[in-house]
Parts: C-alpha cells; sequence; structure tokens
C-alpha cells in the first residue's frame, strides 16, 4: 500500500510503499533520508496519536492512501503527547475548522464531526473550498480523507515547484525577466497573506451573503420583494406583471431601455398599483421590464416615497404609514 508521510509543520512530503505485516520501525532509515530525523527520535502519529515503533502497520490500523505526520521526539522520559485536535462543538465559526493544507489536524473524523454539530458552516466552506465541501456532503471518511491528501499534495507540489523556481532566479538575479518574475513572487505571497488574515480576522467575508427579500402582494397576488437601494427604479418582469393582472395598465409612452450592470428593454409603466407589505396597503409605481430575471425589486424611488430604512442590525424593513411606523421582517433563507 502507498502511505504519504508529512513533516508537523507540513514543509516535507515523502509517499513510501509499504506492505502490511512491516513494522513501523521497519521504514526508519527511508523517514531519515526524507525528513533528516535520527531512527531512534521519529514519532509517526496517525489522526494525531502516536504509533508505537514495535507494531505492524495493519496492527496500528493504517491503510492505503493514509495521510501519517512524522515528529521528532524531545526524549524517552515518557510517552509522546498526541497532536491536540480543537474538539467540535456547536457554535464554531468558520476559522475555527483545522482545514488549512499544512494541518495535520484535519482528520476526517473530526472535520465531519464539527459539520454534524455546525451544518451552516457547510454552506460557507462551499465558498471558499468547495471540493472538501463536497466531499463532506457525502458523509464518507474515505472520500473527505482523499480530498484531504490531494489539497495537502498539491500545497507540497506548489511549495516544492515554487523552491525550484526561486532556485533558478537566483542563479542570475539581474536579468530582465528574472526580476520581473520576483517582483510578481512577491506580490503574489502579499496576496496571499492578506487573504489568510482576512480568512482569520473576517471569514464571513467568504461566504455567500443572501439578498434581501420581503413577502408582500401586488393587486392580491403574492409576490417576494427583493428590496435593492441601489437600484433607481422600483421594477417588474412582465411575467410578474401578468400574473399581478396589472399588465392592461401599462403605459407603453414610457418605454425605453434600462441601462445598469446590462441592459433590458422596458415595455413601460405601470403608474399606480396597491402594494401590501405586512398589513399595510401602499401606493406603489413600477417600471416593466422584457425579462424574467427578477420578478419584483423594490427599488430607491418607492423606499424614499414610503420612508423606508432597511435595519440589518434586527433584520427587518420599517417603513412609514399612516404617520406611523411599521417593521417587516426579511425573508429567511430557506424561503429564497
Amino acid at each position: 500500500m502507498i502511505i504519504t508521510i508529512t513533516s508537523a509543520d507540513g514543509e516535507n512530503v515523502a509517499q513510501l510503499s509499504v506492505e502490511g505485516h512491516q513494522s513501523i520501525a521497519s521504514i526508519a532509515e527511508q523517514l531519515r533520508q526524507h525528513f533528516g530525523i535520527p531512527a531512534g527520535q521519529q514519532a509517526l502519529l496517525l489522526n494525531g496519536g502516536p504509533l508505537p515503533q514495535t507494531t505492524t502497520f495493519a496492527a496500528a490500523g493504517v491503510k492505503d492512501d493514509d495521510l501519517l505526520v512524522v515528529t521528532q521526539a524531545t526524549g524517552s522520559a515518557g510517552p509522546i503527547a498526541p497532536i491536540q485536535q480543537p474538539a467540535a462543538r456547536p457554535g464554531m465559526r468558520l476559522h475555527d475548522i483545522p482545514v488549512r493544507t499544512d494541518s495535520p489536524n484535519a482528520t476526517p473524523e473530526l472535520l465531519l464531526e464539527i459539520m454534524d454539530k455546525n451544518p451552516n458552516l457547510l454552506v460557507e466552506l462551499e465558498t471558499n473550498n468547495q471540493r472538501l465541501a463536497q466531499a463532506l456532503k457525502t458523509k464518507s471518511i474515505a472520500e473527505v480523507r482523499m480530498v484531504l491528501l490531494q489539497i495537502h499534495m498539491e500545497a507540497a507540489s506548489r511549495k516544492f515547484n515554487e523552491e525550484q523556481e526561486l532556485l533558478k532566479l537566483e542563479r542570475n538575479p539581474m536579468d530582465a525577466e528574472a526580476q520581473a518574475k520576483i517582483e510578481e513572487a512577491i506580490r503574489l505571497n502579499n496576496v496571499q497573506k492578506n487573504m489568510e488574515i482576512a480568512m482569520e480576522e473576517m471569514p464571513e467575508a467568504f461566504a455567500k451573503v443572501f439578498m434581501l427579500y420581503v413577502p408582500c402582494e401586488v393587486n392580491g397576488t403574492s409576490v417576494k420583494a427583493f428590496v435593492d437601494s441601489g437600484a433607481q427604479s422600483t421594477i417588474m418582469s412582465s411575467s410578474c406583471a401578468e400574473r399581478c393582472g396589472i399588465m392592461r395598465l401599462v403605459d407603453k409612452r414610457f418605454a425605453g431601455q434600462a441601462v445598469g450592470v446590462g441592459t433590458a428593454k422596458i415595455i413601460g409603466r405601470v403608474h399606480v398599483a396597491p402594494l401590501k407589505i405586512g398589513n399595510y396597503f401602499y401606493n406603489c409605481s413600477f417600471t416593466i421590464l422584457d425579462q424574467q430575471s427578477v420578478d419584483f425589486l423594490f427599488g430607491l424611488d418607492m423606499l424614499k416615497r414610503h420612508q423606508c430604512c432597511i435595519d440589518l442590525q434586527k433584520n427587518v424593513l420599517r417603513l412609514s404609514a399612516a404617520s406611523e411606523v411599521h417593521e417587516v421582517p426579511f425573508l429567511p433563507e430557506h424561503t429564497l
């Protein structure tokens, strides 16, 4: 079987072919050559726990494609302390998950346990590590182990290639092409460090942000209104206008072209129609577009008209009606 062995800091990686009946001690010389650790001071760890030198790989539970960590024992006075793993607990945040490619603590069992107790983290993980998120969805230890191994090997390969490239550049540092590559390498390193700081300090920046919707009724028909203060006008698609029964009120004299991130044809304008939000009715005008990407976009014109306030702390939309202020909660993510 093939096993992958890495140093505790992830700097060095080696793949070895071993048999199940071999003892752990039988690869001591190979480990010394790869990692520079004397045979008498080597300690192999699987899933954070030390493997006795006298036992066989099969007896220790080592399987094909397993990832082991080699460390240097500090002495023989006592047993080797296993690598401390963070305990899975509810309320964990994305930066608490040991998914860094140089982390020997990122065991499949631990990651699956964390996701079971924090299912919301799986949605966030899909944004910055979709491959690992898909493996975790299968709840297969073997699948997650394989993905972790691939991530680790890819990181080790990138590091090796970067070091080889740097050695080539150092041989002729005054070459114009070499100078450009050195400058780009420094820039990419700064970008990587910047991303790592962001992932540590504000991991929510890498999570998917759900838009703000409120439930409402237009002419008695239920619709989800997309609240968008960045849109100049309140917009409705032609198909939604048909469902709400207001296409007969479209004034085609206001036809034209809507220009924003893209362009869309304006069919016309409904000057006023009843809009019910919460328990109150409001007059609302709509620009009708010949596109179906958004049913109903509650834009800045009507937000200002009804003195609306987007309160993100309370997660509500406040509106003024009949000299009173009313609050309508934004729709939760699972209803969108």
